[in-house]
């Protein structure tokens, strides 16, 4: 289906469910999708998008001008991975007589990355294979084992901040948020998330917590987040700008 609005056509696809509300979802590639009742009329549909019609304009111009600042992601040397924030480039060592691919994220001067700022750092990939999906896989299940790792250190960080606990903490794909937590205050985690800088990282954790004080986004739960961390949407603001690039 489709609306003109000023000189612009915009498409949607036009999805049917059992629901009392409609909402227009964007997609990460621009694709307009409208979720609507089972029984409501059309009529009414193009009239509700309508009035939102400057809403899905300016957020798929802002697709658009993020798909620009798309840093291209390859298993070259001197391409780039992101880690705690950092572009680190990539040099890969192959031998056909390595058991399995294994990577490590080094320093040239051997520091910790965690404490050196201003420090180069790369990744050190040994393999036996040029192969692509293998490769990715494997740098896949390196920032799985890194987050889980991250998160766990940056709940207890913050853990006495709040009356209840985190029951439990999981690392899986999810493709529209950086984390989410349910009513048994067991956290999911993005794995992507450790490609962000710690203190943006520190966010996430804090968002996510502070839904066990409050299972919503109400004012009562941004003035909540905003207790434990003042500077919040400076962080928040990050992952609008830069979670495009955070992917391999």
């Amino acid at each position: 289906m489709n609306i003109k609005f000023k000189n612009e056509i915009i498409e949607f696809e036009l999805i049917r469910r059992k629901r009392k509300s409609l909402c227009i979802r964007i997609e990460k590639n621009g694709d307009v999708k409208v979720i609507s009742p089972m029984k409501l009329n059309k009529e009414y549909i193009l009239e509700f998008v309508l009035k939102k019609a400057d809403w899905i304009i300016t957020k798929k111009n802002e697709i658009k001008e993020s798909e620009s600042r798309i840093i291209k992601r390859e298993f070259k040397d001197n391409s780039t991975f992101m880690y705690l924030g950092r572009e680190c480039p990539i040099k890969l060592i192959y031998d056909e007589k390595f058991k399995k691919v294994e990577i490590d994220i080094k320093s040239n001067n051997s520091e910790n990355i965690n404490k050196k700022e201003n420090e180069c750092f790369y990744f050190e990939i040994k393999t036996n294979t040029y192969n692509e999906e293998i490769l990715r896989k494997t740098l896949e299940k390196w920032y799985r084992e890194k987050t889980f790792e991250i998160v766990a250190q940056r709940i207890d960080l913050y853990s006495y901040k709040f009356t209840d606990k985190v029951a439990s903490i999981k690392v899986k794909e999810q493709k529209r948020r950086w984390a989410s937590i349910n009513i048994k205050n067991e956290i999911f985690f993005n794995w992507r998330i450790s490609m962000a800088p710690l203190e943006v990282i520190d966010y996430i954790v804090v968002h996510e917590m502070c839904h066990m004080d409050f299972r919503n986004h109400s004012k009562d739960f941004w003035r909540r987040v905003a207790e434990v961390m003042p500077f919040y949407k400076i962080y928040h603001n990050y992952l609008k700008e830069n979670g495009v690039n955070m992917y391999i």
